[in-house]
């Protein structure tokens, strides 16, 4: 027998793509770069043994996302933050700021791969970072995804994501050090009118 649960509110979930998962693009060539050459680089975070990608202006990291269509409620909004951090021993000039631009694109099974372009329907704002402590753990604002942007096929196919801190001041080379891209969403487990309880199971192979 089924478990009714109308009684039950559930709370929106989150989840963090690292750093790691992004494949390091030279923004100058457009290709594919190792960590720790071309640009952006992994970066060593100070002495604390943890490590980041480094990002100046304009450099482009890409991920994909094998997870989120399949769990995510496409007909609710979809939240995305930056994760970063500031590299920097001396302290942060208080001008100091970034705006960070993350774009998007569903790929359906059969369709072919392209560069994330699809802009998020509220952008991330500017952050005005400023202080004088290093290596603070810093969120963005919330961009969003607004609800049904996503069509159904995309349960059955893959998101990927672009971040690009696409307006700097002030901060200089080095400093500006990505650590993810989190995503919220509401969550979707149970059978509902887009799928059946096989839908996984049902896939047809493409070629």
């Amino acid at each position: 027998m089924a478990i009714r649960d109308r009684n039950i509110e559930w709370k929106r979930q989150k989840r963090v793509i690292p750093w790691s998962d992004f494949g390091i693009i030279d923004s100058s060539t457009a290709t594919l770069s190792g960590e720790g050459s071309g640009s952006p680089v992994a970066n060593h975070i100070g002495s604390l043994s943890l490590a980041g990608l480094s990002m100046e202006v304009s450099d482009e990291a890409s991920a994909f996302d094998f997870q989120t269509p399949s769990i995510a409620n496409i007909h609710k909004e979809i939240g995305v933050r930056v994760l970063y951090t500031i590299d920097v021993a001396t302290g942060i000039v208080a001008t100091d700021a970034v705006t960070w631009l993350v774009k998007f694109d569903q790929v359906d099974p059969g369709e072919a791969i392209v560069k994330p372009a699809s802009a998020l329907n509220t952008v991330i704002a500017a952050q005005a970072d400023g202080g004088t402590t290093t290596a603070i753990y810093r969120t963005t604002s919330r961009g969003i995804i607004n609800a049904d942007r996503l069509d159904v096929t995309a349960k059955t196919g893959i998101m990927t994501w672009l971040v690009e801190p696409d307006a700097v001041t002030t901060y200089e080379a080095g400093e500006i050090t990505f650590l993810g891209l989190e995503i919220d969403y509401e969550l979707e487990l149970c059978v509902t009118s887009d799928e059946t309880k096989d839908v996984y199971k049902d896939i047809a192979a493409t070629n």
